[in-house]
């Protein structure tokens, strides 16, 4: 599951470098690593639903069905790799460039994702309760810089000084990065109540 997690990872990196610059050799990278999270989920998913059926104890139970949500929330970032990539296919072919201060503030968004999606796939990797705790924190601030791009956004367009199309583009690069930060948040919840679970238990 953390191998999958890491696919996820990859993939929002590589379309992120795909958004400045197009690179079809990595256009194609993302599509095989999002091919490759499904797989990843289809046998880890099948085996864990073999393994709920086997008598296990409280902990181990809640960790199976825990581990199923989590597979899901880390192919859902894959997917949203994809999407990502549409994006940036689209500004691509379409030509398009967003202003000087479009791109800083989107810089800032992606750092913040970044952080998000490596915070996440580290501390699953190493079962870091510490690290975990960081990531809803992280969550919050990209939805609120996702709501700070739009408003000042929505200037723009008023202003005269960004155009409609422009906009489609950046709503939909916005909406791809808040939910893969929400898919974090699950991901890292998820790890904390485990963990809080089987200390009770014990």
């Amino acid at each position: 599951t953390a191998d999958m997690a890491d696919l996820g990872r990859q993939g929002v990196t590589l379309t992120m470098a795909l958004m400045h610059k197009w690179d079809e050799k990595k256009a194609a990278e993302v599509d095989r690593l999002e091919a490759e999270s499904d797989r990843y989920e289809d046998a880890i998913g099948t085996y864990l639903v073999q393994l709920s059926s086997r008598s296990m104890s409280v902990a181990d139970s809640h960790l199976v069905n825990t581990l199923l949500h989590t597979i899901s929330d880390f192919e859902r970032i894959s997917d949203h790799s994809v999407n990502l990539l549409e994006s940036a296919e689209e500004m691509h072919q379409k030509e398009i460039h967003f202003s000087k201060d479009a791109q800083e503030e989107l810089q800032v968004l992606e750092d913040a994702v970044q952080d998000t999606l490596s915070r996440t796939t580290d501390a699953f990797r190493k079962s870091d309760l510490h690290l975990a705790s960081k990531v809803e924190p992280l969550e919050a601030v990209v939805n609120e810089l996702v709501r700070a791009i739009k408003a000042r956004h929505v200037a723009r367009l008023q202003a005269g000084s960004c155009s409609i199309e422009y906009g489609f583009v950046l709503d939909d690069l916005l909406t791809n990065y808040e939910r893969v930060c929400d898919h974090c948040s699950n991901v890292a919840v998820a790890q904390i109540e485990v963990a809080q679970d089987s200390f009770d238990t014990h």
